[in-house]
């Protein structure tokens, strides 16, 4: 899940500053139209034949040239749609670091665990199996009393007993919170097909009917330019 995660992250960013630097290109088209109609509303202003054809093609490129602003708006809700899977992949991100945390805690107590349960084999045996201070100490001293050992023995009983408490409830909690995870995870991934379908395919048609607009408007100052 976390390369996953990861990798939905970079993919999306890519995709979004692909998108921001077409936008920009986008609106310099259509200030190139904007000043296409300035010229073509001054330069009719000092023809007399021409003057009005002239005019009429300024003014197609200055409705034009105003359009953008809605289309770039219309740009923006599908880019606002893909930034919800930043959010998503920060998400996702966050799950696996208490995972990560959960497993992390599950080992530590483990191995607490396993420490314990040798302590309290080599306190009833005697006999150390690995190198310890508490072992070189009772062999130059001695054992402790019969008492002294006993109790530590409970002791150790006790704390065994709830380090195996521990260790059970960190197992089912991490495999109730992976089981949980996958299933999210299963969820978001039928329902980001859909929506990224539909967000890339609506998206394509605002760019096919965004181009017919800029062909209709030359279309228009065709006419005009053919009338004067």
């Amino acid at each position: 899940m976390k390369h996953y995660s990861d990798g939905l992250q970079s993919h999306t960013s890519q995709l979004l500053r692909a998108r921001t630097r077409v936008a920009d290109r986008l609106y310099a088209v259509y200030k190139v139209h904007g000043n296409y109609g300035r010229v073509f509303s001054e330069w009719s202003a000092i023809e007399k034949e021409m003057g009005d054809g002239l005019q009429s093609a300024g003014h197609h490129m200055d409705a034009y040239a105003a359009s953008v602003d809605d289309i770039l708006e219309e740009e923006e809700h599908y880019a606002d749609q893909l930034k919800e899977y930043l959010s998503y992949a920060e998400a996702v991100r966050a799950v696996c670091r208490k995972h990560e945390l959960s497993q992390f805690e599950l080992e530590m107590a483990s191995q607490d665990l396993i420490s314990k349960k040798q302590q309290r084999e080599e306190l009833a045996t005697g006999i150390v199996r690995t190198f310890s201070l508490k072992g070189m100490t009772n062999k130059l001293f001695g054992q402790e009393a019969p008492e002294q050992r006993d109790a530590k023995l409970n002791l150790l009983e006790e704390l065994i007993a709830e380090g195996e408490e521990t260790v059970k409830e960190k197992t089912a909690e991490c495999d109730e919170h992976a089981e949980k995870a996958w299933a999210d995870i299963v969820r978001f991934k039928d329902q980001k097909d859909k929506d990224l379908q539909e967000a890339l395919i609506n998206y394509a048609l605002m760019q096919i009917s965004m181009c017919k607009k800029g062909i209709q408007v030359w279309s228009n100052a065709k006419e005009c330019f053919l009338k004067m």
